[in-house]
């Protein structure tokens, strides 16, 4: 049995086809009801790689098929009438001789626009958890990101349970996911108080490198806490140790100065930095020698106000 189809609804490559279509084919036979099953008629989501669940009934010439959720927007569908040996038959016993396939592309939803992701940038590496941030959409509820090692999305990694994002201030999220080494893709979309859903933003990928590897350059210096519990008669002196060879000029010291300086409203002792090697402001310090720097105060000061946020080096670059 050759080509039975005589017209369909929506036309083969189509476009701009609504969400809410009902794809409708005419035959020129009859056909055998018992024969279309749900292993016969397939509606297959191109772009997506997924096989969509529908709902079709067949009379008089006439089967309509229609998707049991709403179609995705800017997708290529295909439609599928299985022929061949255990495909579609006519009442007559005749099978059609070959599988039948109608394509259609979706249009866009003009009422709710995907957001832009913002971070992380597409096509980077990434070493710790993802902060997912991305545009806000005034008509939008909440979104909905989607995140999988397959660009097709067909083994969401994130979300596992449904889980949705409502807008804040700003849009951030960091899902708890169990990354391995390798390529990942994300994606997200709107969805408005009606619960109808934009398209699907540009997908992005990033590449997880594993855990960042921190490694401490060997250094003859003691660290600052095992120099201060050993020479509690230096507790005023600070030592500052650089992780490289290489260090900048100490700009900000003043800065710490300042901070350090400041007076106790029950106290008239003052402290302050008496003294630092190399010198405050100097310049053409000799790099392959400077891996410590001294700061000594006017009094003794609490070992344990010493710490990554009190005391920190900074670089800068002219």
């Amino acid at each position: 049995m050759m080509n039975i189809v005589r017209r369909t609804v929506p036309k083969h490559t189509e476009e701009n086809i609504p969400l809410d279509q009902e794809i409708q084919l005419l035959f020129m036979v009859d056909l055998n009801k018992n024969s279309i099953s749900s292993e016969h008629v397939i509606l297959f989501n191109i772009t997506q790689q997924k096989t969509e669940d529908i709902h079709f009934e067949y009379y008089s010439k006439s089967l309509k098929v229609k998707s049991v959720l709403p179609l995705e927007p800017l997708n290529h569908y295909q439609l599928k009438l299985v022929g061949g040996a255990n495909g579609i038959k006519s009442i007559t016993g005749q099978t059609m001789a070959e599988t039948y396939e109608l394509e259609f592309y979706t249009k866009d939803v003009a009422s709710i626009k995907p957001p832009r992701i913002f971070a992380p940038t597409n096509v980077s590496i990434v070493k710790e958890h993802v902060t997912f941030e991305f545009e806000k959409i005034r008509e939008a509820d909440y979104y909905e990101l989607q995140v999988s090692q397959s660009n097709t999305f067909h083994n969401i990694i994130w979300p596992l349970n449904e889980e949705k994002v409502y807008p804040m201030s700003e849009l951030k999220v960091t899902p708890f996911i169990e990354y391995k080494t390798g390529q990942y893709y994300a994606r997200v979309r709107s969805v408005d108080k009606e619960g109808v859903k934009s398209a699907w933003s540009p997908t992005i990928s990033f590449y997880y490198d594993g855990n960042p590897i921190i490694e401490e350059a060997e250094d003859p210096v003691p660290s600052e806490k095992a120099a201060i519990k050993k020479d509690p008669e230096d507790a005023q002196t600070v030592i500052l140790k650089a992780n490289s060879s290489h260090s900048s000029e100490l700009t900000q010291l003043s800065q710490l100065q300042s901070a350090l300086s400041g007076t106790d409203e029950n106290n008239d002792v003052r402290l302050y930095v008496k003294s630092t090697t190399p010198k405050n402001g100097s310049v053409n310090n000799n790099t392959d020698n400077l891996k410590t720097i001294v700061i000594e105060f006017t009094e003794n000061i609490d070992p344990d106000s010493v710490n990554s946020s009190t005391c920190y080096l900074l670089e800068e670059r002219n």
